[in-house]
């Protein structure tokens, strides 16, 4: 109301002049009844001020409404309806209006349909590459005998190396879409990291790394258990991807703290990350300058840690390496 009383401001002083024109003329001409000549002017001027306001204030209110229709579905029927609302002055805008939307929104839907298509292949070729990974398997667990044990152990670092990558595309790929399949449930925390420490128990021996478990198997969590095995996976890797390997006994230690909030700290004697840096880990494509890195792990972990509702940080460990810390809340 306040923003029609300041459109239509210049007409409003136009009808106060003239009513207070009026009532002058009125005491010129009557002073007997001047008190009756002034309460009838100001009666009928307040009637044909607010009438037409109001009636200006539902019109605008009905354009408004098609036309935010219109805008969300630019259809020659909206159109036509929002056309025989607005002044004939503004139907050639509006004509021009509807085809610039039209045509954005076809653009919309193909580049929708592409999106989806290039899911769809990333989807069913990480299906497919499972296969040969499969067979990979089969061959490591069952001829292990035939190869040597260094042979052995960098086969297998090399599948644990590509299903992780194929992990980690798969999951990217997923991101964009609307509706992702989590299972949340009770689960011992210490548990899952002892799962996730047998799954990469090859690639933990390869790089020679000491691994320290500390928490009580009581301290439960409700979370999706896969996509937090993914976390971790991406976690361990990339602790051994940069392990100090001759300098140092590589360690990493997984700690569960519970108090106001149940704490997951993962933390490596690894080369760390410049303070200057910890800033901008979790960011898409962010390597902070090393060769190795692709810049997408850690982002992954903080897309899927967010949808989790799990609050993930980062910080120098006390050895001088990384120290990555999920929180989860406490859900009674």
């Amino acid at each position: 109301m306040k923003k029609d009383l300041y459109d239509n401001r210049y007409w409003l002083v136009v009808i106060g002049l003239l009513t207070m024109f009026f009532i002058f003329l009125a005491w010129i001409a009557y002073p007997e009844s001047f008190r009756l000549l002034i309460s009838l002017m100001i009666i009928v001027s307040v009637v044909l001020t607010a009438v037409p306001l109001l009636l200006n204030r539902r019109q605008k209110d009905r354009v408004d409404a098609v036309y935010r229709s219109f805008l969300i579905e630019p259809d020659m029927e909206k159109e036509a309806e929002l056309r025989a609302l607005v002044p004939k002055s503004e139907v050639d805008r509006l004509r021009m209006l509807g085809d610039v939307l039209r045509e954005k929104a076809d653009e919309l839907n193909r580049q929708d349909l592409q999106i989806r298509d290039y899911q769809t292949y990333i989807e069913e070729w990480v299906h497919e590459i499972k296969k040969p990974i499969s067979l990979m398997s089969l061959v490591l667990d069952n001829r292990d005998d035939e190869m040597s044990t260094l042979v052995h152990l960098r086969m297998t670092r090399a599948r644990n190396d590509i299903q992780s990558d194929v992990e980690k595309i798969l999951y990217f790929a997923r991101l964009s879409t609307a509706h992702r399949d989590y299972l949340f449930q009770p689960m011992s925390l210490v548990k899952v990291c002892q799962e996730a420490i047998v799954d990469h128990q090859s690639l933990l021996d390869e790089a020679g790394f000491e691994v320290a478990l500390v928490g009580a198997e009581e301290v439960f969590v409700v979370s999706d258990r896969h996509h937090v095995l993914f976390i971790l996976s991406q976690l361990i890797h990339n602790a051994s991807k940069y392990a100090r390997i001759g300098e140092s006994q590589p360690k990493l230690d997984l700690t569960v703290e519970a108090g106001e909030t149940i704490q997951l700290i993962i933390s490596d004697n690894g080369p760390g990350i410049p303070q200057e840096d910890l800033p901008f880990i979790f960011d898409k494509g962010f390597t902070g300058g090393k060769a190795k890195a692709t810049g997408m792990g850690l982002y992954l972990v903080q897309q899927i840690a967010q949808d989790l509702k799990v609050t993930v940080s980062a910080s120098r460990s006390n050895s001088s390496g990384l120290a990555i810390i999920l929180e989860f809340p406490i859900i009674n």
